[in-house]
């Protein structure tokens, strides 16, 4: 039996609608998550620290002991980068994922240059995040200064597909080498 062509037309254009509709929907997501990103590393470079502590993950704020620990914390990292001015990161999203249709984590990728015990050398560490509203607004928190193992301690529910990579210092001399 033949379907009329504009039936055959019709379920066509809304089975690619839909596809574009998911697409759409994983593209606003993602260009969302690196602008968030972007506010947050801005707010600690220009030490905006309630900003950053909006943008932050509530389970980093609650593992540093609240808002004054994390606050603090925040402190001493800072006093720890001088060179935050001089050598701003970059940023890549190298995974986003959602297990439902409200929940979406990604990771995020950060890297600048900066000086590490007197040596010039390219600092990579990496963003989680997570949007409850469908993408539209995120919530951070930096695993430069803790181990992946820590993740699952500061937000319980993440996503088993997210593969998070270690922190890493390469040396100018093994930049070159292409390490």
């Amino acid at each position: 039996m033949k379907m009329p062509k504009p039936l055959v037309f019709l379920l066509a254009s809304v089975c690619f609608s839909m596809g574009l509709y998911a697409q759409s929907d994983s593209a606003t997501a993602s260009h969302r998550a690196l602008l968030y990103a972007d506010s947050l590393i801005n707010a600690f470079r220009s030490n905006n620290l309630d900003q950053y502590l909006s943008l932050s993950y509530p389970g980093i704020v609650q593992y540093y002991g609240g808002r004054q620990g994390f606050r603090e914390y925040l402190h001493r990292l800072r006093s720890l980068q001088k060179d935050l001015e001089e050598y701003p990161e970059k940023i890549q999203l190298i995974q986003i994922t959602t297990d439902s249709d409200q929940e979406w984590q990604c990771v995020i990728r950060k890297s600048r240059e900066g000086f590490v015990d007197g040596k010039k050398a390219l600092i990579i560490s990496y963003l989680v995040g997570q949007s409850i509203d469908k993408g539209k607004s995120w919530k951070y928190f930096d695993i430069a200064y803790n181990s992946v193992e820590n993740v699952a301690y500061i937000m319980p529910d993440i996503s088993g597909e997210l593969a998070i990579p270690q922190r890493q210092v390469i040396y100018e001399k093994n930049i070159a080498k292409g390490l």
